[in-house]
């Protein structure tokens, strides 16, 4: 066999099959090369042309640091967005290149020269500053030359897509009948017919309240209950205990009063006189006892103009020259004319004081901000404690009574509420309550507590002893509440019926004028509405049902407290004559609209003619 191999091998066959072998290995090879010479890092391609992972990683740099700035740190597919949207921006800008190439479309250097100096943000006393320049693509994270490319891409962007969306403009024939449906007013006559103003039925027999009883005890139903046993380990509980040493309270005080310190301000009646004779009788009125209510009177008869300053620093008075002599004066004297920029002042001092915080409240924030911190402090030591105590078991009325706990016990529902329906007086913020409450009916009877960590710092463990069912509460019970409700019930149908009776005379000819007045009822008229106006004081659906309306045709909503009869009386459809500023907005508005799309579709149709590829490995090496 061996043999018959061995010459097999010799043969011209087998020879040729090995040179074909070795001339796959030698493309395969060469073929490599080529792919992976000058594309390792290219993103993407568009026409041939790649586009540098660089570029891309830059524009999604930048977009994260903004993100970042906001206060908040994008997760996973807010950062794949944020990579998607820098590598579309650098897919337009080289489709954008290809086109103008295609069309033998440039930019200048003085074009984009133009353009710099005319940027505001780049500017000192109106001109162009090139320290300026450089100092605010500093702060940008952009270098001048990626700037300008920018700039020379929007310039040729201009170039491409403005010939081509220039023409676009909605004809009057379509502006007109959207400017009448958005800006048509309607208004309506009302008539409101509240519940609780109609009469309380009396008290029926028991066998009507068994009955009514029976046949809605979902309204008499108690909701799932729970008793729990809380413990909570909190600064803001525990802070007021904290005794802070007065020396630091001083240093405290201190350092505030060198934060804020106090700013001398005063209060002045101000006159402003044109003519000195008229100041004169002026000053003499008012230093022979005349108070301010009569020396406003006076000054209409004197062309003066009086001017009440009321805790003014120096800075804040407009005039210097007002503000140095009010400065200067004492309380109570009435001092003038003074010279001022646009006439003379007579004034008088009614209070002298500082803008500071007051001495007595900046103590009391000092010291709870003190000890705000020692309980901090104080949490940080005995959290440890407190979850070895639970970590061993140790029930939650047996724990250690030195770490600073606050144990409440009781029971509640999911809303929070006690059995006789007030709130569960569980210590502590609003949302440290709501965490409990939530963490109550999370739990399982018998669960052993668990450390959980809640708002502002601090911790809560909790133990579910029993969970009491939802239960219809017994007649005899509830019978208060079911004559309570029975009667809200028959008042509302009531006013129900009142609206109907209401609504169906208008409909069948009745004025409504004519229809309330019998009912004893009063009408009122509604604002004027648009089809986007939000409505006030009427039910969420009021507006859209008003615009299914035919004018005198009649409705009725149900707002909660009661019902709304409303009836069309006026519709004013607003044309272009009579509001041309509206519908030249609108048109506008209408035109940008179909630009924007004229140009999305142009450089889609531009992205549809250059083969764009994507390496999405490497693209998401720039987000993960």
């Amino acid at each position: 066999m061996l043999v018959g191999l061995r010459k097999f091998m010799e043969s011209w066959v087998a020879r040729g099959f090995f040179a074909l072998l070795v001339v796959m290995f030698i493309l395969w090879g060469i073929s490599n090369v080529f792919t992976l010479t000058g594309s390792s890092t290219a993103v993407a391609t568009v026409a041939g042309t790649p586009i540098d992972a660089s570029v891309v990683q830059a524009g999604y740099q930048r977009a994260l640091n903004q993100y970042e700035q906001q206060g908040q740190q994008p997760d996973e597919t807010t950062r794949h967005q944020l990579a998607m949207q820098a590598l579309s921006d650098a897919l337009r800008q080289a489709i954008m290149r290809q086109a103008a190439a295609q069309y033998g479309i440039g930019v200048p250097n003085a074009a984009v020269r133009t353009l710099l100096d005319g940027i505001p943000a780049f500017q000192t006393n109106g001109s162009f500053d090139k320290a300026k320049f450089a100092e605010v693509l500093q702060q940008n994270g952009i270098s001048q030359d990626e700037f300008i490319s920018q700039i020379k891409d929007e310039v040729l962007g201009r170039q491409l897509v403005a010939p081509i969306v220039s023409a676009a403009a909605v004809p009057d024939a379509m502006a007109k009948p959207i400017f009448a449906m958005l800006d048509a007013q309607r208004t309506a006559s009302l008539v409101q017919i509240p519940v609780n103003t109609q009469p309380v039925p009396p008290t029926p027999a028991d066998a009507v309240l068994q009955r009514y009883w029976l046949n809605h005890q979902g309204k008499f139903t108690n909701p799932e209950y729970r008793k729990v046993q809380v413990v909570i380990l909190s600064p803001a509980l525990m802070a007021p205990q904290e005794q802070v040493p007065p020396a630091q309270i001083a240093a405290g005080l201190a350092r505030a009063e060198a934060a804020s310190p106090s700013v001398p301000v005063r209060s002045a009646d101000v006159l402003a006189v044109q003519d000195l004779a008229d100041a004169s009788q002026l000053k003499a009125a008012w230093k022979t006892g005349a108070n301010w209510t009569q020396m406003q009177t006076l000054a209409k008869q004197y062309h003066a103009t009086p001017v009440p300053l009321s805790g003014m620093q120096q800075n804040q008075i407009p005039s210097s020259a007002l503000a140095q002599a009010v400065f200067a004066a004492q309380a109570g004297q009435v001092v003038g004319p003074v010279a001022g920029d646009l006439g003379m002042y007579l004034f008088k001092v009614t209070s002298i004081g500082t803008s500071g915080p007051n001495p007595g409240q900046l103590a009391a924030q000092v010291t709870q901000a003190l000890q705000l911190q020692m309980a901090q402090t104080a949490v940080a030591k005995n959290v440890d404690a407190l979850q070895d105590a639970l970590a061993g078991q140790t029930p939650l009325d047996q724990l250690p009574g030195n770490l600073g706990l606050v144990a409440v016990e009781g029971t509640l529902d999911a809303g929070g509420l006690t059995p006789q329906g007030n709130a569960a007086p569980i210590p502590g913020g609003d949302d440290l309550r709501n965490a409990i409450v939530k963490a109550a009916f999370a739990a399982q009877p018998g669960q052993a507590p668990q450390l959980e960590t809640g708002p502002d710092g601090s911790y809560y463990a909790l133990a579910v002893q029993q969970v009491i069912k939802p239960a219809v509460q017994p007649f005899a019970q509830a019978k208060a509440k079911v004559l309570s409700v029975w009667q809200g019930a028959q008042q509302e149908r009531e006013a129900n019926a009142a609206a109907a009776d209401l609504m169906h005379a208008v409909n069948t000819g009745t004025p409504l004028a004519q229809a309330a007045a019998a009912a004893g009822l009063t009408v009122t008229q509604s604002p004027a509405y648009t089809s986007g106006s939000q409505p006030q004081d009427q039910p969420a659906q009021f507006v859209s049902v008003l615009f299914s309306l035919k004018p005198g045709e009649a409705t009725m909503l149900n707002d909660g407290s009661g019902f709304t009869v409303a009836v069309l009386t006026n519709v004013q459809v607003p044309t272009p004559q009579s509001d041309p500023d509206g519908y030249a907005q609108l048109q506008q508005n209408l035109n940008k609209s179909l630009q924007d799309d004229f140009a999305e579709s142009f450089l889609a149709g531009l992205q549809a003619q250059d083969k764009v590829t994507i390496n999405q490995k490497l693209l998401a090496q720039i987000y993960q």
